[in-house]
C-alpha cells in the first residue's frame, strides 16, 4: 500500500500544528497555506517560539506616544493576522500551554541574525542566554510535546532545514518540529524554501489571495504591502527594503 504524499496527508488531518519562530514567519512562510486549511476545515494552530523583539521596524509604523514594548506590538499584529487567516489558536513556546509540567515560564527571546559568512547565518551577537537558538533545545522540546499533548495535532507543518533564508531561528524551529516528531510518532510536513529544493510537491492555492494580504497588512511594523498581481501574488516590501512576493503556492514534502 503507497503511503500518501504531503498534501492528501496533510488535507485529511483535522487539526495541523504549525511550528514558526516569530510573528510574521506564519503569513510570510505559508499564509496561503494556513488559509487554504482553514477554508477546507481544518483546525489550524500555531504555536510561535519568539516575540519578534530584535525585529527592525518600519519608519512611521509605530504611532507618537505609543510606548508599548516592541513585543506588545507584535503580538498584537499576529493576533490580528490570525484571524485574517482562520488560525483557530496560537501559542508561545514556552507559556501554558506549550510549557512543560511544572516548570516555571520561559521566555524564548529573538535570537537576532547575523551573517556569520556567506551563505550562513547565526545569532546576533547581542542575543542573551534566553535567546530561542541559546536555550537548551530540551527545554524547547518539553514545552512542544506538552502542547501536543494539549492539541493533539495529526500533523505537524514546519521549515525545511533552510528555514526560508537561513534565519537561525528559522532553523531551530526546523530541527525542534522535526525531534518533537520523531519524540511523538506524528508526522511532519516540510514546507520549502524555494523552488530549487528536491522531493516538494507544489500546489497553487487560489481563493486565498484576500486572507494573505489582510494578514500581511496587520504587520505594519515588518512590511508594506506595495500591491497584489493579478493571479493573487501580494508584492510587499521589507523593513529592510528589500522587495519581495508572497505567491498563493506552496511546496511540500513529507
Amino acid at each position: 500500500m503507497t503511503a500518501p504524499g504531503p498534501w492528501e496527508l496533510l488535507e485529511d488531518a483535522g487539526t495541523v500544528l504549525a511550528v514558526h519562530a516569530h510573528p510574521d514567519d506564519e503569513t510570510l512562510a505559508s499564509g496561503a497555506l494556513l488559509a487554504h486549511l482553514a477554508g477546507r476545515g481544518t483546525r489550524v494552530v500555531l504555536l510561535t517560539a519568539s516575540r519578534g523583539e530584535e525585529g527592525e521596524v518600519v519608519a512611521g509604523a509605530i504611532a507618537a506616544g505609543d510606548e508599548r514594548p516592541l513585543d506588545e506590538i507584535r503580538g498584537e499584529e499576529v493576533r490580528r493576522a490570525c484571524e485574517a487567516l482562520g488560525v483557530a489558536e496560537r501559542h508561545l513556546l514556552g507559556t501554558a500551554p506549550a510549557l512543560a509540567a511544572g516548570q516555571p515560564p520561559r521566555r524564548y527571546r529573538d535570537s537576532g541574525m547575523r551573517w556569520v559568512r556567506e551563505g550562513l547565518a547565526g545569532p546576533a551577537e547581542t542575543s542573551g542566554e534566553d535567546a530561542f537558538t541559546r536555550r537548551p533545545r530540551a527545554q524547547a522540546l518539553a514545552d512542544l510535546r506538552a502542547l501536543i499533548e494539549v492539541v493533539r495535532p495529526d500533523v505537524l507543518l514546519g521549515y525545511d532545514d533552510e528555514g526560508t533564508y537561513g534565519h537561525p531561528d528559522h532553523v531551530q524551529a526546523h530541527h525542534l518540529a522535526r525531534e518533537a516528531s520523531g519524540a511523538t510518532g506524528i508526522p511532519r510536513i516540510e514546507i520549502a524554501s524555494s523552488t530549487e529544493g528536491e522531493g516538494f510537491a507544489w500546489r497553487d492555492l487560489p481563493g486565498t489571495g484576500d486572507a494573505v494580504r489582510k494578514a500581511l497588512e496587520c504587520y505594519r511594523t515588518q512590511l508594506t504591502v506595495v500591491g497584489q498581481d493579478a493571479d493573487g501574488t501580494v508584492r510587499i516590501r521589507h523593513v529592510g527594503g528589500q522587495d519581495d512576493a508572497v505567491p498563493l503556492r506552496a511546496g511540500l514534502r513529507g
